[in-house]
């Protein structure tokens, strides 16, 4: 901070650089506020999604296994590999707080057992649920990227803002505020020192 420029001007100016800085401590705090209430709404979410994941997934291993013991392992892999298709996912975008958030969009997974590429008379009932359970097991993972991601943009942005509160409560903003009180004493001291002459040069 420079104060080698002890005039009243730039004693104002100083002065509303700490205004503006103090504004601008509100509106990052405001945002930081803003984001750890959406942060911690998604954790919550995150929660619920990862526990899905994990219920689906034990639910479809079962069904594999039942699969595999019922129809044999060639003709589980023998419906899995005509089963098999593209998936296209959309990525869109949206913004919380000057953040940007993926969103992931996929087509529904879960087909119906004429959809599934293989004739419904070649494997058992038992095949068929395990390619169920498994298109809902993958829906479910995808859902859950998607609020893993927001999760980690939400996390990473509010260490930014708080790196940037702490900078300029601990940094900034004391320096700016000891270089308004340093010139406001050399002024103080400048009219003394003129007061004090025109006393003397009073007959």
């Amino acid at each position: 901070m420079n104060t080698g420029r002890r005039t009243r001007a730039h004693l104002l100016e100083l002065k509303r650089q700490v205004l503006v800085m103090r504004r601008g401590l509100d509106l990052l705090g405001s945002k930081r506020e803003a984001l750890l209430r959406e942060f911690f709404a998604t954790a919550d979410r995150v929660a619920d999604s990862r526990e899905q994941v994990e219920e689906t997934v034990g639910t479809a291993i079962i069904a594999l296994a039942k699969s595999l013991g019922i129809d044999g392992r060639a003709s589980v892999r023998s419906a899995g590999n005509a089963a098999k298709r593209d998936i296209f996912l959309e990525v869109a975008e949206q913004n919380i707080w000057g953040v940007r958030v993926p969103e992931l969009h996929v087509q529904r997974l879960l087909r119906a057992i004429d959809g599934r590429g293989y004739t419904p008379t070649s494997v058992s009932q038992a095949t068929d649920d395990a390619a169920r359970q498994f298109e809902q097991l993958l829906e479910k993972v995808l859902d859950s990227v998607t609020i893993e991601m927001r999760l980690k943009r939400l996390g990473a942005e509010i260490k930014k803002v708080t790196r940037r509160v702490n900078a300029l409560q601990e940094v900034f903003l004391p320096s700016l505020t000891q270089a308004v009180h340093k010139i406001r004493q050399t002024l103080e001291e400048r009219e003394r020192e003129d007061l004090f002459r025109l006393k003397r040069l009073k007959p």
